[in-house]
């Protein structure tokens, strides 16, 4: 088995500029954004790559921008890598299954948003169903989820953090709603609650709480009012099985097949176990990660919990280097 796993960042990676440059680099890169900008009947490329700012953080635009993007690096890396670089009618394979032995990952797993690229590069869903499905997560969020925001708390562990929260507010006004690392939790709530909970932390230790870019709080109870909704959206959907194992947040364990769509309703509401499931993968054999999206989220967090080597990949410079290196020493 090889030792490698594919992480994929969620909210809060996006940036302006993201994905401009394997744009211009790749042909399988800009198939994307094109069919990214056909699906959602507005230039999602052009808010990525110029902007502005407030547009981009706009959940209902974040989600589809931080998908898009990492599905056109991986794209971009399967080209870059394939032996035969000729036109084909785009019946090929896409995601890790057009990667060759010793670049195709064992696992893949993303970040909250990012496991839903997760399900696009195993070959769960097509990219134009994946986008679709997210682009209504945001639209469900934004008109009828909940309403709060979500901070980031460090130098604290998750258990940590929830004793204070108990301490602090009414049970589910606020929660953990990922966590991180041993000394990094993502923190989620409506805005008098979060703010309340951010103070008591900073009282108790925590090095900093940092607002995060997001309009709506995930992983977060109250946004499983938006549920049954998603839920018969996905239905509309094909579902394929995964030609890789896929590490769900909420377990960290690998998705079953036939469930899916359920594990994903619950991800609305339940907290991303990154921690056990970068321990998960580690145990079995993961010894490389490599990161593919706008910056190294991902990979800073990975950093924290386990001593294995990390590779970002979000321009087609870091692609080159990406191949070489994994080509050269393979997973260490």
């Amino acid at each position: 088995m090889t030792g490698l796993a594919f992480v994929f960042p969620g909210q809060g990676s996006q940036a302006v500029g993201m994905g401009r440059a394997v744009y211009l680099a790749s042909r399988r890169a800009r198939e994307i954004f094109d069919e990214a900008d056909r699906i959602l009947g507005y230039r999602l490329s052009a808010i990525c790559f110029e902007g502005p700012d407030e547009r981009l953080n706009d959940t209902a635009v974040a989600q589809p921008a931080v998908l898009t993007t990492s599905v056109a690096l991986l794209e971009a890396l399967a080209e870059a890598s394939a032996v035969d670089h000729r036109m084909s009618d785009g019946s090929e394979p896409r995601g890790v299954a057009a990667l060759p032995n010793g670049v195709a990952p064992a696992f893949v797993a993303g970040h909250s948003l990012g496991e839903y690229t997760a399900l696009v590069a195993a070959g769960v869903l097509t990219f134009s169903e994946a986008l679709r499905l997210v682009a209504e997560r945001g639209r469900l969020a934004a008109v009828g989820g909940a309403r709060g925001a979500m901070a980031a708390v460090l130098g604290m562990s998750a258990a940590d953090v929830e004793r204070v929260i108990d301490a602090t507010v009414a049970r589910g006004s606020a929660v953990v709603a990922n966590d991180n690392g041993p000394a990094q939790v993502t923190i989620a709530g409506d805005d008098v609650s979060l703010s309340r909970v951010s103070l008591a932390l900073a009282a108790a230790g925590a090095k900093k709480v940092v607002p995060l870019r997001i309009s709506a709080p995930f992983h977060f109870p109250a946004m499983g009012r938006i549920g049954p909704d998603l839920s018969a959206f996905m239905r509309g959907l094909t579902w394929r099985d995964p030609v890789v194992p896929i590490v769900a947040n909420v377990s960290a364990l690998p998705h079953l097949p036939g469930s899916i769509p359920e594990t994903l309703v619950r991800h609305l509401t339940q907290r991303v176990e990154w921690l056990r499931s970068v321990r998960y993968m580690v145990g079995l054999g993961a010894s490389t990660f490599v990161e593919l999206g706008a910056g190294q989220v991902v990979n800073g967090l990975v950093k924290r919990i386990a001593d294995v080597r990390l590779i970002n990949i979000s321009d087609p410079l870091t692609i080159s280097g990406a191949l070489t290196a994994l080509r050269r020493g393979g997973p260490r």
